[in-house]
């Protein structure tokens, strides 16, 4: 192999490894990028979720209070009416309202939100385990880029040691060839 073929080579090789370095970085900047909006997705969905309980919490209780002023209100003016004509007593609204405070009662409502932000926490907990995971393979495919990083660098200088010593055996060569040259001249006179 000549000179210009090894320094090709060399050449070629270092390219490589600056490539392969290259696009593992691209990869980590882009594993980055997502993990951030992950991150920021999470926050905006714990956020949602938390808004929703809050005003959840307040409607409902607006609910029991408006609800409560209703039935009251009912039982004084229908005390001597008829039972069957009941359902048409009252507005539409009036009736889902009623329907959904018999609901809010029979269910315990305190209970609702609590498990709500229960599974919220559970969902933030596996989503937090995942991210450690996540991290955790980051973290090892960086360390073993790392370690290709110095493999490669390792076989670089080994390369240059080899180019310097073929380097210098060809010096040696060429010495050898102009000595033999003078004999060749010598011994043809």
């Amino acid at each position: 192999m000549s000179n210009t073929q090894l320094d090709k080579h060399v050449t070629q090789s270092v390219s490589k490894c600056e490539q392969r370095v290259m696009s593992l970085d691209e990869y980590e900047d882009d594993e980055a990028g997502q993990k951030e909006r992950k991150k920021e997705d999470a926050i905006t969905q714990q956020n949602t979720v938390q808004n929703e309980s809050s005003s959840a919490d307040t409607s409902c209780s607006y609910l029991l209070q408006d609800s409560s002023r209703m039935v009251s209100s009912r039982y004084k003016s229908t005390a001597n009416a008829p039972e069957d004509d009941a359902p048409n007593r009252y507005s539409r609204p009036e009736r889902t309202a009623y329907g959904r405070y018999s609901r809010d009662a029979n269910s315990s409502g305190s209970s609702l939100p609590s498990n709500s932000l229960e599974k919220r926490i559970e969902e933030l907990e596996r989503e937090l385990a995942k991210e450690r995971q996540e991290n955790a393979r980051l973290m090892k495919m960086a360390q073993d880029k790392e370690e290709l990083i110095g493999k490669l660098k390792e076989e670089i200088d080994l390369l240059n040691r080899d180019l310097d010593d073929i380097e210098d055996e060809n010096e040696q060569l060429k010495q050898e060839n102009k000595t033999l040259l003078k004999v060749v001249g010598q011994l043809t006179r």
